[in-house]
């Protein structure tokens, strides 16, 4: 049981990852609230895979949670 909750917390690591890194290739120069909606519609469309499942119909909070400290509000 140990190894399954380590196991899911480094899936989680991993998919955290991944999305801050592909919030900052879509976005190298200017990183606001717009442009983090504008990669949630993205992430939708491409990659839902990515997107927070915990709570599915809080997927956009959960996202900007993610990408904390690489956009200005």
């Amino acid at each position: 049981m140990l190894s399954a909750l380590k196991s899911q917390r480094d899936t989680e690591t991993l998919r955290l990852e991944r999305v801050r890194q592909l919030f900052v290739t879509h976005h190298p120069r200017q990183r606001t609230v717009n442009n983090v909606l504008r990669f949630f519609l993205w992430l939708r469309q491409n990659k839902p895979e990515l997107l927070s499942h915990e709570n599915h119909s809080a997927s956009y909070q959960l996202l900007k949670v993610d990408l904390l400290g690489l956009y200005v509000s």
